[in-house]
């Protein structure tokens, strides 16, 4: 049996884990931390998503722990008007999950990782950090440290999905191109009830200097949690009262420093790496390419980089004449979608939230308003912001 080793037990590692099994490899998921990651980041899944996971066997379980979101509303923070909302149920007929589920990403990792020991038990190994590897024509040689001492392993492939700081892209000297906004990301965390007022699950309010991006998270709820991500000047003492208090005023008049349980600040970066392989060691998730999360795109393909990567791997096993192409073509078809779909939607996603002059402000809502209100272009629309449109067309692709 052809073995595999994967590193890094978030959501997108965990599923690449649980594809790979499915198609029959023998797997090995390495996670430097004694549990899995507890990062509640990502948590939105798009219903593509939500169909490659219910394949995987571990759908069910994320549907049980997530929220259904079929509507998202976009609103003007100034006037507190609602500009536009999208409607998922649009695509019913087109996918079995016409939502967006509310799950927050670790969540998904344990979910995959509750079936994964259901179908291989042994695959996961916590507290075990791969310390180095090389490879060769015929496989991959790493190292690890961990409960059992320092370990020598053979693999056939090795998978980076361990983040954007990726110790696996960096020792394949792969550059990561893009760019670092100059602001960062403020993220409060509130049981705050939002949707007394009209808000949907999924929220972005339109503002030149304090934009937001609002939606709910299950938590341990019910109730759930609602979260909150604002631009963080440069230079500004984001973490303070004071600053946090001017950012929520305005957006809900009953919210008070006393309701944010809890502050975080991130660094976002818009990057896509130059290649997606070298040789026999493959990058999926965040190792290749990380984005704004406006828009809940990025754990969503990542998801489908370890899905497309593990039919390239099994079709390569089976045709093994035919390797070097289809690793080339997990590059270009993952890699196209990253840069064309992903990247260019969250910028836009951004752009439009904090469009400054008022003629862009009011070129934003008109276009809103009337996508929302077209039937043609808001299905449209929805078909896109699901990601199933890009995955459409490279399926076109590919096939002609």
């Amino acid at each position: 049996m052809t073995k595999v080793a994967v590193i890094g037990a978030g959501p997108v590692g965990t599923s690449q884990a649980l594809a790979l099994l499915r198609a029959g490899f023998d797997v090995t998921l390495f996670e430097r931390e004694p549990a899995l990651p507890a990062d509640p980041r990502a948590a939105t899944i798009q219903p593509p998503t939500l169909a490659m996971l219910a394949e995987l066997g571990s759908g069910a379980r994320i549907l049980a722990r997530g929220l259904k979101a079929p509507v998202f509303q976009f609103r003007d923070r100034g006037s507190d008007e609602i500009i536009a909302e999208y409607d998922y149920g649009l695509l019913e007929g087109e996918t079995p999950y016409p939502f967006a589920l509310q799950c927050e990403q670790f969540k998904v990792a344990l979910s995959n990782v509750e079936t994964i020991e259901e179908t291989a038990p042994g695959t996961v190994r916590l507290g075990t950090e791969v310390t180095g590897f090389t490879q060769d024509a015929d496989g991959v040689t790493l190292k690890t440290i961990g409960p059992d001492g320092v370990e020598t392993h053979r693999v056939a492939y090795l998978v980076g999905c361990d983040g954007g700081r990726s110790p696996t892209r960096k020792a394949l000297g792969i550059a990561f191109e893009g760019f670092t906004y100059e602001e960062r990301f403020l993220v409060l965390t509130t049981p705050h009830d939002f949707l007394g007022r009209g808000f949907r699950i999924r929220n972005y309010v339109l503002d030149p200097k304090q934009w937001c991006a609002l939606f709910k998270v299950p938590h341990d709820g019910p109730p759930g949690l609602w979260r909150t991500v604002f631009p963080a000047a440069e230079g500004a003492d984001t973490l303070s009262d004071d600053y946090i208090r001017t950012q929520i005023q305005g957006l809900e008049p009953d919210l008070t420093l006393y309701d944010i349980q809890h502050r975080n600040l991130y660094a976002v970066n818009q990057r896509v790496a130059a290649s997606f392989h070298a040789g026999r060691v493959f990058l999926a998730g965040d190792s290749a390419h990380v984005n704004n999360p406006l828009g809940g795109l990025g754990m969503n393909s990542g998801i489908h980089d370890a899905i497309n990567l593990a039919g390239k791997l099994a079709a390569a096993r089976d045709r093994p004449g035919e390797a070097e192409t289809l690793f080339a073509a997990y590059t270009t078809e993952r890699r196209g979608i990253a840069r064309n779909y992903v990247q260019a939607q969250t910028i836009q996603n951004k752009k439009r939230l904090e469009a400054r002059t008022p003629e862009a402000r009011a070129a934003a809502m008109d276009e809103l308003r009337a996508t929302a209100e077209d039937p043609a272009r808001h299905r449209a629309w929805v078909m896109n912001a699901s990601l199933i449109k890009g995955l459409r067309e490279l399926d076109s692709a590919t096939k002609g």
